[in-house]
């Protein structure tokens, strides 16, 4: 059986959709990893090996897209929340992240988020690095008298 694990690892997790259906149409692979795959499904899908072969590409391949699809929500999600965070300090989400580019800051919306939420004193400093990138002459002191 661990051969039927290793086997299950590999088909579950393919870097192609058409990866997995190539080796579907060129290869051939065991009908106790198709029914080991198709073991909570209903019907025929579970007990017929042709019909059971189908509904696994199309599992595999629904899994294989929704996890991207998932990624590309969570992104959604920190970019929310890092932009509400900003905008506790009068500072915009767009405003934010070109002055942290402008200044070579490398930090993603993931460690964004989770400094917005665990570190609100190093997300503020963040936030005044962008401030004073974005707007210089604002953050000055007014009582500066040496431009004149």
């Amino acid at each position: 059986l661990k051969w039927l694990s290793a086997a299950l690892l590999w088909i579950c997790r393919p870097s192609h959709p058409a990866m997995l259906l190539s080796a579907v149409r060129h290869g051939r692979i065991p009908r106790e990893i198709v029914f080991a795959v198709a073991k909570g499904m209903y019907g025929r899908s579970r007990r017929c090996f042709a019909l059971a072969s189908k509904r696994v590409m199309k599992e595999l391949n629904h899994q294989y897209f929704m996890r991207h699809r998932r990624g590309n929500e969570m992104r959604i999600f920190w970019i929310t929340r890092v932009n509400a965070a900003s905008r506790e300090h009068n500072l915009p989400y767009s405003r934010l992240i070109s002055g942290l580019w402008r200044s070579n800051i490398a930090i993603d919306r993931k460690m964004l988020c989770t400094l917005a939420e665990t570190e609100p004193v190093s997300f503020k400093c963040l936030v005044d690095e962008s401030k004073r990138i974005m707007r210089p002459r604002q953050l000055q002191n007014s009582r500066d008298l040496s431009m004149f």
